[in-house]
C-alpha cells in the first residue's frame, strides 16, 4: 500500500467511516476496497492508534441522593452533588464528575458575573465538559499562582482560566505569579505590585469560585502540589509529618481544616480564602477519588465550601 502520508490518513478516515458511522462488515469493506478482511482490521487498528478513530465512553450521571443529603446536613452544605461511578476508574471517574461539574454552573451562570477559577485535573475535566455559552460581560479571574512548566499546561491556572473564559465568551485576567515565591518577602513585594494587587481584588468580587482540593502525599497522581514540583519529597513529608492534610486555593491545611501556620502558606501567591468567605463568595470544590477523602473532610471541616461536586468513592467514608 504505497501512498503518501495525508492519502493514508484519507484511506484510514474512509475506511472507519464505513466501519463505525454505516455499519459495514470488515468483509464488505475489504470487498469495496479491495482488500483483505484481515487488512482492513490492521487499517482500522492503525486508524486508532494515530488518533483518526477515538472512542469516547459515556457514563451515566446516576448521583447518590443518600450521600448528598448526609454531607450536606453534616457539613452544613448548600449543596453537594454525588456520582456514582461504579467500577469506572479514576480518569472515567474525573470525567463524570467533570461533566457533573460542568451542568452545575451551566444552571448556575448569569451574564455579568465575576467567576474566579484555581487549577488541578478535576476543573480542567468540569471546563472540558462545559459547552460554550452565548454570556453576555463575564469575566474570569484566575485566584491561584501557576505550578509552572513541571505541570500540564492544560490544568495550570492561566491557560484554565482562559479555556473557561473562552466556554463563556468572556474576558480573562491572570495572576502573572508562581504559585509559591521564594520567600515571605518576596510574595509581600509581588503583593504589592498593581497588576498583581488588580487581580487579587478582582478575585475577590467573585460571585463563585471554583476550586480543586488536593492531598498532601508524595503521589504524583492524586497530589497535584508535589506533581507540578512545587513541593519536593521531602517539602511534602516535612509538612505531611506538621500535620498537612490537604490543600485548597494554594493553601494548606489540618484535619480541622485550619490554614497551618506554616513557611510554605506564607509565601503562596493566591486570592485569601478568609477574605473570600468574609466577603460571601459562593465556593464550589470539585475532587474525585478515594484517596481524596481526607483532604475534602478538612475541607469541608474548616467550613470553605458552599458546595462539593465529587464522587462516591471519595466521600462515602466521611458522610457517615
Amino acid at each position: 500500500m504505497g501512498m503518501d502520508k495525508e492519502t493514508r490518513r484519507q484511506l484510514l478516515a474512509d475506511i472507519a467511516t464505513f466501519y463505525y458511522k454505516e455499519k459495514k462488515t470488515q468483509s464488505q469493506i475489504a470487498r469495496a476496497f479491495g482488500y483483505s478482511r484481515s487488512a482492513i482490521s490492521r487499517l482500522l487498528d492503525e486508524a486508532l492508534q494515530d488518533g483518526i478513530i477515538e472512542i469516547t465512553i459515556n457514563y451515566p450521571l446516576l448521583r447518590d441522593p443518600v450521600l448528598e443529603r448526609r454531607l450536606k446536613e453534616k457539613y452544613h452544605l448548600e449543596a453537594a452533588f454525588v456520582i456514582n461511578a461504579g467500577q469506572a476508574d479514576y480518569a472515567h471517574t474525573l470525567q463524570m464528575v467533570g461533566r457533573l461539574g460542568a451542568l452545575y454552573l451551566e444552571q448556575n451562570l448569569r451574564d455579568g458575573m465575576v467567576v474566579g477559577i484555581g487549577w488541578g485535573t478535576s476543573l480542567y475535566d468540569l471546563v472540558n465538559s462545559l459547552p460554550n455559552l452565548p454570556l453576555s460581560k463575564v469575566r474570569v479571574v484566575q485566584v491561584i499562582g501557576a505550578s509552572g512548566s513541571k505541570g500540564d499546561v492544560r490544568i495550570d491556572g492561566p491557560d484554565l482560566a482562559a479555556f473557561l473564559a473562552n466556554k463563556l465568551n468572556a474576558s480573562h485576567q491572570f495572576l502573572h505569579s508562581p504559585l509559591f515565591l521564594d520567600t515571605e518577602e518576596a510574595c509581600k513585594s509581588m503583593k504589592s505590585q498593581k497588576q498583581i494587587r488588580d487581580t487579587l481584588n478582582l478575585a475577590n468580587q467573585s460571585d463563585l469560585v471554583l476550586l480543586g482540593i488536593g492531598t498532601i502525599d508524595v503521589d504524583s497522581k492524586f497530589s497535584s502540589i508535589f506533581r507540578s514540583g512545587l513541593l519536593n519529597e521531602d517539602e511534602v513529608l516535612q509538612v505531611k509529618n506538621k500535620g498537612g492534610i490537604g490543600h485548597i486555593c494554594g493553601v494548606i491545611i489540618d484535619e480541622k481544616g485550619s490554614v497551618m501556620d506554616i513557611d510554605v502558606n506564607r509565601r503562596v501567591m493566591a486570592v485569601d480564602l478568609h477574605t473570600l468567605r468574609s466577603n460571601g463568595r459562593k465556593m464550589v470544590g470539585v475532587a474525585a477519588g478515594s484517596r481524596k477523602s481526607k483532604a475534602i473532610d478538612a475541607v469541608l471541616s474548616g467550613g470553605w465550601l458552599d458546595v462539593l461536586i465529587t464522587d462516591q468513592s471519595a466521600v462515602k467514608s466521611i458522610a457517615a
